[in-house]
């Protein structure tokens, strides 16, 4: 619903107020009103708007003046504001309550250039409505700056509620568009009201039902959410639970992401009942994560946005949501889904949790297309979001394929077979070279262990029992234990592929660990009955105390077979070393037998200790010779698993 010119948007306005319930019993409507259905007045005329400007000093934004051309105010039309825009009671607002100086010196050297308009708006803004009944305290002003105008001349208009002690000023881009959002205000009290049935609501439910099935089909996304957007903000009642749903898909299970590009997320909360599946098992999941992100209470969380607490007569609603909210707090929570996709997500959720994380999401793309909706007003499976495992999966580019995959309930009928989802490169290892900024650790260690699956290696690795999935920043000194997928090249330890040293079509699984803990880590051990490819990385500092340190050992059967260290720019070395692995190319300024080098020589600790940094690895080194061992093995260790995702980890023994 889009507004062009004035009269057509007013004279719309006008009827939908007149018809609304109880608007004809008013003893304040003026009979003009009721016989000419206007809220209006005449035009102001050309004479008249210029005879204000010449009053004001200054020409009117367009859209104001095109507002008194239409007509010479607004009456009270459902909303917080009285008369506004009458062309006799515009004045310079003149800051009667010393709100700049309050506002400016809330200022920081952080303030964004939209605050500092906001707080200098006060002494120089137009105040177009009329004087504030005192009576009806929360009666709001409207305003427009001058020192805040756009590219066609438009100023920024503000609508002020409250007087000195009220709520921050809304912000809108023109005064057309303030009128517009005092419609929607006007609408969206009127939302719930029985017999509130007229041109505007009948169009917007018909965009709700256009946006739905559009959706379902997976097509024009963006169009469907700006559809159910713009009818959430007139309140209708049955836009708010499509909308929560498409802005979650299209945040991801991250909570960010470029979205929709929409200007803004409705609350995540709806107003719902525990027997309700859509309500229990998909959005109030969803609400409970965004709630506890947010730092909110559990009483605030049991209150619905109605006001009313989750308070059924025997109380099993309150304490159902209130053990949904400790599952989710707890990361317990498990989404299920009926029919062969929650089949689907109960395989990629046990892909997930041993950070096959690429697995995980193609399993769930693929089986999308046969996902079972709980009602009409269930558009996707935002539950997924809210589960900790897979949560993380859904990135904001992978929650639009979903909602771009028709679904059941669309108007096309979706392919009863599976949908082939993208399928990700292997990552590598490179990745962990070019991972250098906060919060990404300066120091990491893995071990990549060929035929053994991830329960085993962390029987292999660590002591005591296997702890709950974790990220990285829960896993301090734990180790993640997780499944590098199948080798891309099924290649031997020379680099030459095939050989005694092949993999045979095994797959790899990984044990990895963040941060400096000053020992190297076990590699020998884990080989037995199979290979093992160990790593261990401190990219150093400014300081001899922090010297580089890249290890780098290849081991079979529970011996070391090759390898080499390059500790503070030297090297040394043991085994027959493939050409593919020669340290002396992969790190060429350090010089070999580092441990034989004259201890006592204090002035030369290292070969370019006297320089900046020189303690450091050289990141191009460590990149290629990541690089390299990835290239030797075959292997790769799952960059968004171990960045973003969640991972048994087993304490170090």
């Amino acid at each position: 619903m889009k507004t062009y010119n004035w009269r057509p948007f007013l004279e719309r306005w006008s009827a939908d107020w007149l018809d609304s319930p109880g608007a004809r019993g008013r003893a304040d409507v003026d009979e003009t009103v009721l016989r000419d259905r206007w809220l209006g007045f005449p035009a102001a005329g050309e004479d008249r708007i210029s005879e204000l400007e010449e009053r004001l000093g200054v020409p009117l934004p367009p859209t104001y003046r095109s507002f008194l051309a239409t007509t010479d105010g607004w009456r009270p039309a459902g909303t917080a504001v009285s008369r506004v825009g009458a062309a006799e009671g515009v004045h310079w607002y003149g800051d009667p309550d010393g709100l700049q100086a309050v506002h400016e010196g809330a200022l920081d050297e952080y303030a964004s250039e939209e605050e500092v308009l906001r707080a200098g708006m006060w002494g120089r803004a137009l105040r177009l409505s009329a004087a504030l009944d005192t009576a009806a305290p929360d009666t709001a002003e409207v305003l427009l700056d001058p020192g805040d105008p756009d590219a066609n001349g438009e100023w920024a208009a503000y609508l002020h509620r409250g007087g000195a002690g009220g709520e921050r000023p809304e912000r809108y881009g023109s005064f057309m568009d303030l009128m517009q959002a005092l419609f929607r205000e006007f609408h969206r009290a009127h939302g719930d009201t029985p017999g509130f049935v007229n041109e505007t609501t009948r169009e917007l439910d018909a965009d709700i039902e256009e946006a739905r099935l559009a959706c379902l089909d997976g097509e024009d996304i963006d169009g469907a959410l700006e559809l159910l957007t713009e009818a959430d903000e007139c309140g209708r009642p049955r836009a708010r639970g499509p909308r929560v749903q498409m802005e979650a898909m299209l945040r991801g299970g991250s909570g960010g992401g470029s979205g929709s590009g929409s200007g803004g997320s409705a609350d995540l909360r709806v107003v719902g009942r525990m027997d309700d599946p859509l309500y229990a098992r998909e959005l109030l999941p969803l609400a409970a994560l965004e709630h506890l992100r947010a730092g909110h209470d559990e009483a605030e969380f049991l209150r619905s946005p109605d006001g009313r607490d989750h308070d059924g007569d025997d109380g099993d609603d309150r304490k159902q949501a209130l053990a949904l909210l400790r599952e989710i707090d707890e990361r317990t929570f498990r989404y299920e889904a009926p029919g062969p996709f929650g089949d689907a997500v109960a395989s990629a959720r046990e892909q997930a949790r041993w950070g096959d994380t690429d697995s995980a999401w193609r399993t769930v793309a693929a089986a999308v297309a046969g996902w079972e909706p709980y009602g009409e007003e269930h558009i996707a499976p935002v539950g997924l979001l809210a589960d900790p495992l897979l949560g993380p999966v859904i990135t904001a580019e992978r929650g639009r394929y979903l909602l771009e995959t028709p679904r059941a309930g669309g108007q096309s009928a979706a392919d009863d077979g599976e949908v082939e989802a993208p399928r990700a490169r292997a990552d590598g290892l490179g990745w962990l070279a070019e991972d250098t900024r906060p919060p990404a650790p300066d120091a990491y260690r893995f071990v990549l262990v060929h035929g053994v699956s991830p329960q085993e290696l962390a029987e292999r690795i660590g002591q005591g029992p296997l702890l709950a999935p974790c990220d990285e920043s829960e896993a301090g000194q734990a180790i993640r234990i997780g499944s590098c997928g199948v080798g891309d090249g099924d290649r031997d330890g020379s680099g030459a592929g095939g050989g005694d040293q092949g993999t045979g079509g095994g797959s790899w699984s990984f044990a990895f660990g963040s941060g400096r803990n000053g020992t190297e880590p076990p590699s020998e051990a884990v080989s037995r009955g199979t290979k093992s490819v160990t790593v261990w990385c401190e990219r150093g500092g400014r300081s001899a105390a922090l010297p580089g340190i890249f290890h780098f050992s290849y081991a079979e059967d529970g011996e070391r077979v090759y390898g080499f260290t390059v500790r503070d720019g030297e090297t040394e070395e043991w085994g027959a070393i493939p050409d593919a692995l020669d340290p002396g190319h992969l790190f060429p300024d350090a010089a070999l037998d580092w441990e034989e080098e004259d201890a006592d020589d204090d002035s030369d600790s290292g070969s370019d200790s006297g320089s900046e940094g020189s303690w450091a690895l050289d990141p191009d080194d460590e990149y290629e010779s990541l690089d390299a061992i990835a290239e030797v093995f075959g292997v790769s260790l799952p960059r968004f698993a171990i960045r973003h995702g969640r991972l048994h980890a087993v304490a170090p023994s």
